[in-house]
């Protein structure tokens, strides 16, 4: 089997670079929980996850940010937030849900991909980052060249996205919240904030990053307006991505305001206060 990483890129078959990887499994900081627990020996984090990922969907998807498709994504099951209104319901969260992810599924999945004409894998989910070490063994079985896009809620630490340098060419940061007391409340994160738009300005100096914000109901004010003034700050010229296709999914019902669909104004109004804002709206 060939590499998958981009050429150029760091061998992630190095064996040092793979001790550091799993040494983060038995001391688990890979996000922002920092819960410290020792997965090969069993013990069990906010995520639940184990030493093993699994991929509980996958496809070639033609429907994203130009740049990126067609890409094949490989969507893992477990993830380090508890979104309210999450799409992926229990396959999201349950990390012992789907296939085991090897070298060979992924050389499989590659070349099918391949054959429909993917430029990237996606590594989604859930969340890939707490799924960093078998991630990047896996990486060593797929063909090669293949861009590789990592799409993330950006809730992990500075040693996890380390452990990336030189392998990703695409970040896309899902930039949920904009305070931390509704990311507190419908996601069961403490200091969201900080730690995600550190992440991001991390991310934008070592390679392309992608912005995305699912307009929720009821938090144009305390999420959507903050978001925008950060980016028109900071990330002025990044491309943002603006999410309208909001469902009342999973536990939304559990949050009033989640629990209504959103209106088609909310929409218009928030493409004209990005774009007002000079912000790299793309669609």
């Amino acid at each position: 089997m060939e590499s998958c990483g981009r050429k150029g890129s760091r061998n992630v078959t190095d064996a040092k670079a793979m001790e550091q990887a799993h040494r983060a499994y038995r001391h688990c900081l890979l996000c922002e929980h920092r819960c410290g627990v020792n997965r090969e020996a069993g013990e069990r984090g906010f995520c639940r996850a184990t030493t093993a990922a699994r991929v509980y969907r996958h496809r070639v998807e033609y429907g994203e940010e130009l740049e990126l498709v067609p890409s094949q994504l490989l969507y893992l099951s477990g993830c380090n937030l508890r979104c309210a209104f999450c799409i992926g319901e229990e396959d999201a969260f349950d990390p012992g849900r789907g296939i085991l992810l090897t070298k060979q599924l992924v050389y499989e999945l590659m070349t099918a991909g391949r054959a429909q004409g993917a430029q990237h894998v996606q590594w989604v989910g859930g969340e890939p980052t707490i799924h960093l070490p078998m991630i990047l063994e896996a990486m060593t079985g797929c063909p090669d060249p293949l861009r590789v896009v990592w799409k993330s809620n950006f809730y992990g630490t500075i040693e996890g996205f380390a452990l990336l340098d030189g392998m990703v060419d695409v970040y896309v940061a899902d930039f949920k919240f904009g305070n931390d007391a509704c990311a507190r409340e419908i996601a069961g994160v403490n200091d969201y904030v900080r730690v995600v738009t550190r992440n991001m300005l991390l991310a934008v100096e070592k390679s392309r990053l992608i912005v995305r914000h699912l307009l929720l109901p009821g938090h144009f004010d305390c999420c959507y307006r903050p978001i925008v003034n950060w980016m028109h700050q900071h990330l002025v010229s990044i491309p943002f991505r603006i999410m309208t296709g909001y469902l009342p999914r999973w536990r939304a019902g559990r949050h009033p305001e989640l629990a209504m669909p959103l209106r088609r104004e909310v929409e218009a109004e928030a493409v004209t206060i990005a774009r007002q804002k000079g912000l790299h709206v793309i669609g």
